[in-house]
């Protein structure tokens, strides 16, 4: 547990000396003579919304939501535009923990360098602050950019993990004259069950009003898949906003509507040939649009699906929306068969014929084609998401494939942590004993509850053995009672070597990715 990354923060405070020293630049280029409110502000001569969001440390997003403006280069002069100001991490917490948790992937903004541009004239273009393109580029040199040179806009935003589907508890009171073998053939279940989850130690005494439990609650929290959109990419030969698409499909099926990952490689193979995976396609012709190619988009000669959906739109959530929609109404057929396959080629077959309703002998349906694109699909993904669909810690860090990309210092506890968790986590969080301050300040839950394969162990100096000045941070892999079993690296075991061990569970505080 020695010295973590000391060479990155060094690097990192410098490019952060850089960036304040263009930003002032900026500032004076960027200055205006109004004065103005906290809360308001009147447009003058002269004035766009890009100009007062700047002012007022904003985006113009903001400014339009906040004022009803539904053409943002309209505005009027003596114009009253309400600002938003922003509020400190350490007055409204939940406020960022809020902000910083999008509902949807979006792949990354970029603009690539042509003669004559200059970093204001980009950002006034594209509606962004100099400060936002100067840090999402990376940029070490603020006064020179090249033709050809590829600006990143606005970073490339993940999705949001789905909520886990709790199940509550099937339980049963006992009447008077019931035995176990009479309750256990009335509910579907053998006496074993029963005395199982029950936790009985008397098999032979039961008693009225005792209350059994039948199928134990059930928390379903499949959906995250630990490989990321870019190499998913290159591995499936798509595009890195398409292989993100796929993510989202499975993400959703699974952590959304509990299915295997059997059933939801089923459904990809169909959204692949359907759409290939993109949420814009359309087919005027039939009336179809979407991934799952719905009907009633431009003619009502197949029905109309579409009026299911909340909105009129041809965006990936809104469509998971309608999946989610159908999938428990008119098509819960379709959750029950394709939610618990077992085989990915059947369920791509059994998705095609009763949700996309096309018959197996019909030439659309390509069956050797689905069927082979499910295997595929299951083959590809297996290994980045466990049986009960939580996130796997890799055995060894060098199975994954961020190694080569990772921001912190070799063959240390950040490092390791950094390729477990690959993009779910910041590349600059410091030291391991600022882990926690920075995860909080970027909106990520951090308290004192850990969850195995979920959360993030961070030590302060000297804590279970943590470096008396750097600290500590671990994942962890298992919780029991009062102590939790981490795995990490730079620990007993020494520099570069991975090495489990249990500690107490107030040895730690823990930040959650679950996100």
């Amino acid at each position: 547990m020695g010295k973590h990354d000391q060479a990155m923060t060094d690097n990192y405070n410098k490019t952060a000396a850089k960036l304040a020293l263009g930003a002032s630049t900026v500032a004076g280029v960027l200055a205006f003579s109004n004065t103005a409110s906290a809360d308001t502000y009147t447009v003058e001569a002269g004035d766009n919304l890009w100009h007062i969001a700047q002012k007022f440390n904003t985006s113009v997003e903001t400014l339009t939501a906040l004022n009803g403006i539904s053409d943002p280069t309209q505005i009027a002069v003596g114009q009253t535009i309400e600002t938003s100001q922003p509020v400190p991490t350490a007055v409204k917490p939940a406020a960022a923990k809020t902000s910083a948790a999008p509902a949807k992937a979006q792949p990354a903004v970029t603009y690539t360098v042509k003669a004559g541009d200059t970093l204001s004239d980009i950002a006034q273009t594209h509606q962004v602050s100099v400060e936002d393109i100067i840090t999402n580029s990376k940029l070490n040199n603020t006064d020179f950019i090249y033709i050809g040179q590829e600006l990143v806009i606005k970073p490339a935003v993940a999705a949001k993990r789905p909520e886990p589907i709790i199940i509550p508890a099937v339980t049963y009171t006992v009447k008077a004259g019931d035995t176990l073998w009479d309750i256990a053939q009335a509910q579907k279940v053998s006496v074993e069950d029963i005395i199982k989850h029950s936790k009985l130690t008397n098999t032979q005494l039961i008693f009225a009003g005792q209350e059994l439990i039948i199928k134990p609650a059930q928390t379903i929290n499949g959906g995250v898949l630990t490989i990321s959109a870019e190499t998913l990419a290159s591995e499936a030969n798509l595009s890195v906003e398409n292989a993100q698409n796929a993510i989202d499909i499975a993400n959703h099926l699974m952590g959304q509507e509990g299915f295997t990952l059997e059933g939801a490689s089923g459904a990809l193979a169909v959204a692949e040939r359907e759409s290939g995976f993109n949420p814009e396609a359309v087919n005027d012709s039939g009336g179809v649009a979407g991934i799952f190619q719905w009907s009633g988009w431009s003619n009502m000669i197949n029905g109309n699906r579409w009026s299911k959906a909340e909105d009129r739109a041809l965006s990936l959530d809104v469509q998971l929306n309608l999946v989610s929609t159908e999938l428990n109404g008119a098509f819960t057929n379709v959750k029950d068969i394709v939610g618990s396959a077992t085989d990915p080629a059947q369920a791509s077959l059994d998705w095609s014929l009763y949700y996309e309703g096309v018959a197996l002998d019909d030439p659309q349906t390509k069956v050797s084609t689905i069927e082979a694109n499910a295997q595929k699909w299951y083959d590809l993904l297996k290994d980045y998401v466990d049986f009960d669909g939580v996130i796997a810690v890799p055995i060894d860090v060098n199975d994954g494939p961020y190694t080569t990309n990772n921001t912190y210092a070799a063959e240390n506890c950040t490092w390791y942590v950094k390729d477990i968790f690959k993009a779910r986590m910041g590349d600059w969080w410091g030291n391991a004993k600022d882990w926690a301050a920075n995860a909080s300040r970027e909106g990520l839950r951090v308290d004192d509850q850990p969850v195995a394969n979920l959360t993030i162990a961070v030590f302060a100096p000297g804590s279970a053995g943590a470096d008396a000045t750097y600290g500590h941070v671990a994942v962890v892999t298992g919780v029991s009672g009062d102590t939790v079993t981490i795995k990490e690296m730079n620990g007993e075991a020494g520099l570069g070597k991975v090495s489990t061990r249990t500690i107490p569970k107030n040895a730690a505080s823990y930040i959650h990715m679950d996100y």
